[in-house]
């Protein structure tokens, strides 16, 4: 069977989880990528370029405000009508939504049509009401999939308890590639400049925009029980926000400003994240499997994470799991990490690093994706004659 068509619709092209899980799907494909292009719902974002440079074309939609969503419904449609894709996959709810309403609209019955699902589903009052609508709509419209895959167990289970359909679903984990996350010695004196962090401080870090979801004031509050107790530490956030967020406010609250860097989203994580002590990830809802966490432990670092999604899942025995909200856990967790012995450190870094390969191989991604747009494609053919529309 050759390959796919597969027109990729994702919600935006901001740097976040799935924007770069997608980017690195598609570097990793290789000549088969020719076969694939990205339209993003909002405007384009840095992960469009670095998707353009592969050669790999994206359109934007334009839809940034919700009123704008039906011109972006026609405005796919006729994309769909004109490059005639063999699969139309949905990144993330917006994406998905918009895949579905356009594929209907195109009357496409012979066109495959997969969800990616990359959010957990723990708390759905805390998601917005416009996220809300938009989760209502997908559980009317999931009739039409052929496969939702979710990037962590506990999502499947949450969306299909909300009611999203149980009968065609797929869990595919995130990947990575090893070889842009591993341990760096020299991270740590980058990461050191980059943030100004004087020699012989612990680092405590994490990667990810402000959201209240990241509960970064918990990261913040975490920091200072360890300063309390003693601990040397200092906290590096890092992402869309993060300067003059909620981790600085609740910092300069605690009396710890000096103790918080807060940076801005970065093009040059792979090279920072080695430098770190170890990884917290605070997070109260929300979380699948965090992307970011798994590349902390490919370099080497272990974390702290709170049991949102399959966080818990993911680290094991390679680091410290710890209910939402409860820094002073998080806290203890950090300790225990910060305790080790420079040769228990090192064996720790490596589990971490060979948990990642085991669970999070990149080459069995593209396998599998291969597999669910072969499976679309094929429950398609079986509806209805390719060429037929409804």
């Amino acid at each position: 069977m050759p390959t796919p068509k597969v027109l990729h619709v994702i919600t935006g092209t901001s740097i976040g989880g799935a924007e770069m899980m997608l980017f690195r799907y598609l570097r990793a494909m290789g000549p088969a990528k020719d076969r694939h292009r990205v339209v993003s719902m909002m405007p384009p974002g840095p992960v469009a370029e670095r998707i353009a440079q592969l050669g790999v074309r994206v359109d934007s939609l334009h839809v940034d405000v919700v009123w704008n969503i039906a011109g972006g419904v026609i405005r796919l449609q006729r994309l769909i009508d004109r490059l005639e894709p063999c699969v139309v996959q949905g990144w993330m709810y917006h994406g998905s939504l918009l895949a579905s309403l356009a594929v209907r609209l195109a009357r496409r019955e012979e066109v495959g049509l997969v969800w990616a699902i990359h959010h957990s589903l723990s708390e759905p009052r805390r998601e917005k009401r416009a996220t809300r609508a938009v989760l209502h709509a997908l559980c009317r419209l999931g009739g039409r999939t052929d496969v939702i895959t979710y990037c962590a167990r506990q999502a499947c289970q949450q969306h299909v308890a909300f009611g999203f359909p149980a009968d065609r679903n797929q869990v595919v984990p995130n990947a990575l590639d090893l070889s842009e996350f591993a341990p760096d010695p020299l991270a740590r004196s980058r990461l050191q400049a980059a943030a100004g962090i004087p020699r012989g401080r612990r680092i405590i870090g994490t990667i990810a925009r402000s959201h209240p979801m990241k509960d970064h004031a918990a990261f913040v509050a975490a920091l200072a029980c360890l300063l309390r107790e003693g601990h040397d530490v200092q906290g590096v956030l890092i992402g869309a926000g993060q300067p003059d967020g909620p981790a600085v406010q609740a910092a300069r609250a605690a009396g710890i400003a000096d103790r918080i860097v807060a940076l801005p989203a970065r093009d040059d994580i792979a090279a920072l994240v080695p430098g770190l002590d170890a990884y917290l990830l605070s997070s109260a809802w929300g979380e699948a499997l965090p992307v970011a966490v798994a590349e902390a432990m490919a370099a080497g670092v272990p974390a702290v994470v709170t049991d949102v999604g399959d966080s818990g899942w993911l680290v094991q025995d390679c680091g410290e799991s710890c209910p939402p909200r409860r820094p002073d856990l998080m806290a203890k967790g950090l300790a225990r990490i910060l305790a080790l012995s420079p040769d228990d450190r090192c064996a720790l870094g490596l589990a971490c690093r060979a948990r990642i390969e085991h669970v999070m191989s990149m080459p069995r991604y593209v396998g599998t994706y291969a597999q669910i747009h072969a499976a679309a494609m094929s429950r398609r053919s079986r509806a209805r004659p390719v060429g037929a529309h409804a």
